[in-house]
């Protein structure tokens, strides 16, 4: 692929790029509804796709997600009161609703003003304890159906905190196979174990395999298993949502959502089939060692200027992490803390495009290898998505019902060591069925 494809298209996303369009063509995880905990609470700064919003729970109960500045003289709504109907500016005392639209002006005598007024607004829904946002102009999709999505609060988890890079090299490490029985495995403690059978700490070069479908691209790593085969599938589903398989704990996925084109919001969603999520699975990421890192939830100003309120890591490149270089961590022999943390210390220190503020990886200096498949598949993939109107239209239409979101991972040791034949002895319980019309 030619650097220009992958740096001009692939990592921007703000209005009017082709890939902001994308992410702009699906419901996106904006929140959590513990940020907005009550009708009348404190509102919430948001960056999203390069736009500054606010998001509020009105008095009613309604939650909006609005521009984060007022019309009138442009100041910053979120010092606002927040009212019955929506949130007043605490500047000159202009009221918007969830909408968007000016209810009321305290300096203005000529009420008829008002109606002339709208801030630019989004569609908002909640669900699973998220609270999500449709940021395109034409009508949404349904919701996602996630496999998570209906599963009772002590089935399923969701959080979420900020990473210093551009959303792509996240998502990436989703498609990466290679790097967890590398980055992420103590051989001494095989803290990893309750997520990956032990055959990926002892089989470091699995065989990798990349196949399209009909939300994305599979990834599928195969490793020797005794006489049979060690098989584990990652679903990709564009733009940025992943889902990948637990031997035992519970299945585990992300969403990188780009807050510009130097930022992200990693979402971690976990989901448990067989009943409430194990104690000993919270007390793992209790401590930090998986997903979420653990984190302080404050405002953080941007390097790009703007503050938002959401959650930041303890460990960052400003502090090495707190790498341990005297001995091995817990889940890695970096001597890094926890496996977000080590995720981290490798994309955010990529090396970075010259004017990228260290942001935005250099993929012309690349050297990829096969290891690299997924990732070079899930890159075609969304550029042939974003190539003209009537592929955009295509995905669009495949998402519709939210059904191709259902998609799930697997873990599985087969006596099949070739592609064709495992996909086709387990292609039900990678196909979502789509629903009858």
């Amino acid at each position: 692929m030619s650097r220009t494809n992958q740096v001009d298209v692939l990592s921007h996303v703000g209005p009017g790029t082709k890939v902001g369009e994308l992410f702009r063509s699906v419901w996106l995880p904006a929140l959590l509804s513990a940020q907005l905990p009550k009708p009348g609470c404190a509102p919430v700064r948001l960056k999203l796709l390069g736009e500054e919003l606010l998001a509020f729970r009105s008095g009613n109960g309604q939650v909006g997600i609005v521009q984060a500045n007022c019309a009138h003289r442009l100041a910053p709504l979120f010092y606002g009161r927040v009212e019955e109907q929506g949130i007043r500016c605490a500047y000159h005392g202009w009221l918007y609703d969830k909408s968007g639209q000016c209810l009321d002006m305290q300096n203005e005598s000529d009420k008829a003003v008002c109606t002339k007024v709208k801030i630019k607004s989004y569609t908002a829904a909640e669900q699973a304890d998220v609270i999500w946002v449709y940021m395109g102009q034409d009508a949404p999709p349904e919701l996602p159906k996630f496999p998570w999505m209906g599963l009772p609060k002590s089935q399923r988890n969701a959080t979420v905190w900020i990473q210093e890079s551009n959303w792509l090299q996240g998502m990436e490490g989703e498609l990466d196979s290679s790097h967890v029985s590398i980055l992420h495995t103590n051989p001494a403690t095989m803290a990893t174990s309750p997520v990956h059978q032990h055959y990926s700490a002892s089989d470091l070069s699995p065989k990798l395999y990349a196949k399209n479908t009909a939300i994305g691209v599979l990834a599928i790593a195969r490793r020797n298993a005794e006489r049979q085969f060690y098989w584990r599938v990652s679903q990709f589903m564009v733009p940025a949502f992943s889902s990948i398989p637990s031997a035992d704990f519970p299945i585990g996925g992300r969403a990188f959502i780009p807050i510009d084109d130097h930022n992200t919001y990693t979402w971690d969603f976990n989901y448990y089939d067989k009943g409430d999520l194990p104690e000993a699975f919270l007390d793992y990421v209790g401590k930090g060692l998986a997903f979420p890192p653990e984190s302080t939830y404050q405002p953080f100003k941007l390097n790009t200027g703007a503050i938002i309120d959401t959650y930041v890591p303890v460990r960052t490149a400003q502090n090495n992490y707190l790498i341990n270089r005297e001995g091995q961590s817990l889940s890695s022999p970096t001597g890094i803390h926890g496996l977000n943390d080590q995720d981290r210390a490798m994309q955010e220190g990529m090396l970075a495009l010259e004017g990228s503020s260290g942001r935005i990886v250099d993929r012309g200096k690349e050297f990829l290898v096969n290891a690299d498949i997924g990732i070079v598949r899930a890159r075609r993939r969304i550029l042939d998505i974003v190539q003209d109107d009537a592929s955009l239209a295509k995905f669009k239409q495949t998402i519709k019902d939210g059904t191709a979101y259902a998609a799930r991972p697997l873990d599985v040791v087969s006596e099949h060591g070739e592609l064709d034949a495992f996909l086709t002895q387990h292609d039900g319980q990678l196909t979502p069925k789509r629903e009858a019309a």
